[in-house]
């Protein structure tokens, strides 16, 4: 029988607990796991461990980034069995890259705030994939959520003085792209619910794009995460519609046979709730 790794609080012993769990008298499911199998679950760990960092909640993010770091050594240990690299060629690669794009601090590259340093750090992460202005969006990742993917696409644009002056040039553009969306819907679709053709739903999706990009800029504008916003919006929301239905099953009500106004009067109470 394989033994528990006696150093629980050094970074060997994960590395040896994963080493176990993947050698031959070790758990099915670690060995039977690929990089592209694990995928999914990297991306869920790293939204748990930022729901942990939003909730400033210090013994969720504790648990939270070691299962992060799980991740990490088991793909890491993948690596190694496939003779592709090791964790000692990971923080090589790692320490390397970060001295090197950090010649301000490492060097004698002299800087005069933080927008220098962001344009310096982009032109030798550029020197070093042999990349043109014309790929400086490939540096973001293909699996982004499309709203934070907005968010940054403007934060670039905007170091390179592409941008809207103010938040009131945004707030212009976003009533324009408003209307735009607005003129694409139908009169007859604005009071029942109706299918749409084929064309409509194309031009719907790019004019409310449209809309969503520029909601984008404007929490940038605004030094909001839209990314951030959206989730403490859907983390609300649940939140009060688990109290109205707590609340109608409380008045001994039966949601299906509730009238719309009724369902509007319980959701007003459950808002209630949040001033408390």
């Amino acid at each position: 029988m394989p033994q528990a790794p006696n150093k629980t609080k050094e970074f060997q012993g994960l590395v040896e607990l994963v080493e176990v769990l993947r050698g031959p008298e070790g758990c099915p499911w670690d060995k039977e796991q690929t990089p592209r199998t694990l995928a999914p679950y990297a991306i869920e760990e790293i939204y748990e461990m930022v729901d942990a960092l939003e909730k400033e909640d210090d013994q969720a993010l504790k648990e939270e980034l070691g299962d992060v770091l799980f991740q990490i050594a088991l793909h890491a240990e993948m690596a190694k069995e496939r003779k592709a690299f090791t964790f000692e060629d990971i923080f090589q690669t790692l320490i390397e890259k970060m001295v090197r794009r950090h010649p301000h601090v490492f060097g004698d590259m002299k800087v005069k705030n933080s927008e220098e340093v962001w344009l310096n750090w982009e032109q030798i992460k550029a020197k070093e994939k042999q990349q043109s202005r014309s790929s400086l969006f490939s540096s973001l990742p293909a699996h982004l959520p499309s709203l934070q993917r907005a968010f940054k696409i403007g934060v670039k644009t905007e170091k390179l003085k592409f941008d809207w002056p103010n938040t009131a040039g945004v707030l212009e553009k976003f009533n324009e792209e408003m209307d735009e969306l607005l003129a694409e819907i139908p009169k007859s679709h604005l009071e029942e619910k109706k299918s749409f053709t084929p064309r409509q739903i194309a031009r719907l999706e790019e004019e409310l794009g449209d809309v969503l990009f520029t909601l984008a800029q404007l929490a940038r504008h605004l030094d909001l995460e839209p990314e951030q916003c959206l989730r403490k919006s859907c983390h609300k929301f649940e939140s009060r519609f688990e109290k109205m239905m707590e609340l109608t099953q409380q008045e001994n009500s039966e949601w299906s046979a509730l009238s719309n106004s009724q369902k509007e009067s319980f959701w007003k109470k459950a808002k209630e709730f949040d001033k408390k």
